[in-house]
């Protein structure tokens, strides 16, 4: 089952995040007035390859290999709690959590943004 779904902030709706779950990867994308600006991985929907497989863009959308991923969650549906928190203090930043568990943050010119699902800073994720 694949997932996509997109997120507006209410005080300025010129900046959304859509979560899409295309069945193979799980991507968060920051959008400004529908222009990405910043990206991150979320989890794997197939298995997780022991070698990067990014050398070759016809792998797109990339899977995270093993080496990189602390812990590699569970794909979801409709019926799971995704939510995105919004914070303008300085920069505007998204907190994107499901199941009430933070799993990553974006910001304008995250490429990748942060995630708590890895070990180490990617190509596809930073650590938070």
């Amino acid at each position: 089952m694949s997932y996509f779904k997109k997120f507006v902030y209410d005080l300025k709706p010129e900046y959304s995040v859509l979560v899409e779950d295309d069945g193979k990867v799980c991507y968060a994308y920051l959008f400004i007035n529908n222009k990405i600006v910043g990206d991150v991985w979320l989890y794997n929907k197939l298995e997780s390859p022991i070698v990067a497989e990014w050398q070759s863009p016809d792998n797109l959308p990339f899977l995270n290999p093993i080496e990189f991923i602390k812990d590699n969650i569970k794909s979801f549906s409709d019926a799971t709690n995704v939510i995105v928190d919004w914070n303008s203090e300085s920069k505007v930043f998204a907190m994107i959590y499901i199941s009430n568990r933070l799993i990553a943050k974006l910001t304008d010119g995250d490429f990748p943004g942060n995630s708590t699902l890895v070990i180490k800073d990617g190509p596809l994720a930073r650590v938070l």
